[in-house]
């Protein structure tokens, strides 16, 4: 049975070290859609006969300048690179195809929950996102809040850099907390 799934993005640099037998991985890259990193969530919880407990996503986050809030932004919350779609603020509502199929999702990606001053509700607006996803999958999210540093050699992040804030799924907005139920670490 497996209580893990990860999805990382192979322009993400390095390579997953072994994984214990709980843990399954999908890579994504620019020319897979999310659908195929759904449907393997799908065929988990089939053979799991239940929910997962928690879905890694492991990619690089988006930063740049907000055209209608005229500012740049370096700091990130503006989607992340995941597959062929990315996860954007105008599509996060697929994610809907994995509604109650996760318990958690942990987001290792830089500055995915970033929201600066004059940005809220915005496109560079990562914690309207990061509630969004929680929302539409009806799982708790984590993500930080900054640039998140690691080692490609075997994907240790080590502690979580800026904040880390936790976005329940019935939409309350997210606080800071100190770390998910489970980190990747615990399941490499």
């Amino acid at each position: 049975m497996f209580e893990y799934l990860i999805f990382r993005d192979q322009r993400l640099t390095g390579n997953l070290p072994f994984l214990t037998a709980l843990t399954i991985t999908y890579n994504l890259n620019a020319t897979v859609p999310l659908r195929n990193a759904f449907n393997r969530v799908d065929t988990s919880i089939t053979i799991n006969g239940g929910k997962l407990h928690t879905i890694f996503i492991l990619c690089h986050g988006y930063a740049g300048s907000n055209n209608n809030a005229r500012m740049s932004m370096d700091a990130g919350g503006m989607g992340l690179q995941l597959g062929q779609e990315d996860v954007l603020h105008n599509n996060v509502s697929m994610w809907e195809a994995i509604k109650d199929q996760t318990e958690n999702i942990v987001v290792y990606s830089c500055a995915a929950s970033n929201t600066e001053a004059g940005n809220e509700g915005t496109t560079a607006d990562g914690k309207y996102l990061m509630g969004a996803l929680a929302i539409h999958t009806n799982a708790t999210v984590y993500a930080a809040d900054r640039i998140q540093w690691y080692n490609p050699d075997h994907y240790d992040f080590g502690r979580w850099e800026g904040d880390l804030w936790r976005f329940p799924a019935n939409g309350e907005p997210g606080s800071r907390t100190s770390g998910p139920p489970v980190s990747i670490r615990d399941v490499i």
